[in-house]
């Protein structure tokens, strides 16, 4: 989506920043929005992502990304769970993906 969207309204799309806080995302409130990510796969209860998104863009759209960012990692979960594999084209196709954001690692699983 993100891909598309960023072709669409003619931003500069760097995906390392999902990996990366240093890095602008290149979208509108895009290190606001990395942060609500964050915040809402940690360990701890924070609003302070949440409250300054909704500073930049408004409370609705604030809420309309928590929901979105809930919707995913409950996705994950059920991935997660299943064990639903990647296919070999999909590992193909999004190769320097998976590279640049580490998703071939898991920090977690140590945890």
């Amino acid at each position: 989506m993100l891909s598309w969207s960023s072709t669409t309204t003619r931003r500069n799309l760097d995906l390392r920043a999902v990996a990366d806080p240093v890095v602008d995302p290149g979208t509108q409130a895009g290190r606001q929005l990395v942060a609500l990510a964050r915040a809402a796969v940690g360990t701890r209860s924070d609003t302070t992502a949440l409250l300054e998104l909704a500073s930049v863009l408004g409370l609705e759209a604030a809420v309309d990304a928590a929901g979105v960012a809930a919707a995913f990692e409950i996705y994950n979960r059920v991935i997660d769970a299943t064990g639903v594999p990647v296919g070999k084209g999909s590992q193909r196709r999004n190769a320097e993906i998976i590279e640049a954001l580490g998703l071939d690692r898991f920090p977690h699983a140590g945890l």
